[in-house]
C-alpha cells in the first residue's frame, strides 16, 4: 500500500462497522471493548474529534509523526485534522472510542470556553492516564449511555443520547481545564501578561463566533485583530492543530446549515444574507462543504441514526 496515501474519514464512516459500535450517527459515535481488532498499515486523517481508550493490553500508534504507547486505562485525545499511522496493538487487547464532529461539538459547547488554553493543552499533551477515582463518573456515564441505546420505548432517543455525550464530553473537558493553565505558551502580552498566542487565539475565535459567517477570510479577521494573516494562521494552527481557514468555515457553515433548515427564506435571500456575491459560489461553497447543494440539504430529513 502506498503510504504517502492519506484517507480522510468523518463520524459517519463508521455506519460500515455498525455491528461492532453501540452508537453511530452522523455526528457521534461511541463503542465499548472492542476487542482484537488490526488495521492494515494505512494513514488517516480524522476529520472529527476522537477519544481512545485503552481497556486491556497496549496500542502503540503515530499521531502527527509521534509515536505514543496507551496501556490499560490511558487515553489518548486526537483533535480534528490529526493523522493517524503506524497503529499497532498488543495480541490480546481491548480499546474504546468516542468520536464527535466538529458541527456537534459547536452546538454544545460555547467556542471561548473550550478554545482557549484546552486547545492547546490537548495538543501538546494528547496522552493521560485515566487514575481511579475518575472511573466511577466515567462509568455512570457510559451505563445510563448504554441504557438509553437498548430502550426500545424510548421517544426521542438521538436527542437524549446528544443530551448525554454533550455531559461526558463537557466533562472531560473541565478536568482537562485543571491542567491547561500551566500549558501556555512562554511569549507573554506584555501589557496584560496574558500569553500571547493564547491571546491571540481566543481573539480570532471570538470574532469569527461573532461574525456568524458573514465573513469567510483569514485576511478579514487578522486585519480586526491587527495581525498579519501569516501570523493568525501561523498561531491559530500551533495552538489548536487546525487551520484558521478550517474554524471559519466550520462556523459560516454551521450557520449556513441552520438557515436552510430553520428558515421561510429562499436560497438566493440566504446567500444574500452571507455575503456571498452571486447564488452560483453560495451553491459552490455549500456542495463543497456538505457535499450536496443548498436546495438538496434543505429537503434532506433530520439523520435519525443507526443504534
Amino acid at each position: 500500500m502506498d503510504n504517502n496515501v492519506i484517507t480522510t474519514i468523518d463520524v459517519e464512516d463508521f455506519k460500515d462497522f455498525s455491528h461492532m459500535i453501540d452508537y453511530v450517527d452522523k455526528d457521534v459515535v461511541a463503542a465499548r471493548n472492542l476487542e482484537d481488532i488490526s488495521y492494515n498499515n494505512i494513514t488517516i486523517r480524522l476529520n472529527f474529534f476522537l477519544i481512545i481508550s485503552c481497556v486491556e493490553g497496549s496500542i502503540q500508534l503515530d499521531m502527527n509523526n509521534k509515536t505514543y504507547l496507551l496501556k490499560k486505562d490511558d487515553i489518548i485525545i486526537c483533535l480534528p485534522t490529526t493523522i493517524l499511522s503506524q497503529t499497532k496493538f498488543s495480541r490480546s487487547h481491548k480499546l474504546r472510542i468516542m468520536g464527535f464532529s466538529t458541527n456537534f461539538l459547536q452546538r454544545v459547547v460555547k467556542r471561548e470556553e473550550i478554545s482557549n488554553n484546552i486547545l492547546s493543552h490537548i495538543h501538546k499533551n494528547p496522552l493521560r492516564h485515566i487514575e481511579e477515582k475518575d472511573k466511577s463518573p466515567i462509568k455512570l456515564y457510559e451505563d445510563l449511555i448504554i441504557k438509553k441505546i437498548n430502550d426500545p420505548s424510548i421517544h426521542y432517543k438521538k436527542d437524549v443520547l446528544h443530551y448525554l455525550f454533550s455531559a461526558i464530553f463537557c466533562d472531560m473537558m473541565a478536568a482537562i481545564y485543571k491542567y491547561s493553565d500551566t500549558e501556555l505558551d512562554n511569549e507573554e502580552e506584555p501589557e496584560t501578561g496574558i500569553k500571547r498566542a493564547s491571546y491571540v487565539f481566543k481573539c480570532f475565535i471570538m470574532e469569527v463566533s461573532k461574525d456568524n459567517g458573514f465573513h469567510r477570510s483569514v485576511s478579514y479577521y487578522a486585519d480586526r485583530l491587527c495581525y498579519s494573516p501569516k501570523y493568525v494562521s501561523f498561531v491559530v494552527k500551533q495552538v489548536s492543530g487546525r487551520t484558521a481557514l478550517e474554524w471559519i468555515n466550520d462556523s459560516a457553515i454551521e450557520q449556513i446549515k441552520y438557515q436552510l433548515k430553520h428558515s421561510d427564506k429562499s436560497i438566493k435571500e440566504i446567500a444574500d444574507d452571507f455575503n456571498f456575491s452571486n447564488l452560483s459560489f453560495f451553491g459552490k461553497y455549500v456542495k463543497k462543504h456538505l457535499g450536496v447543494s443548498p436546495t438538496k440539504y434543505r429537503d434532506i430529513p433530520e439523520n435519525i441514526g443507526v443504534y
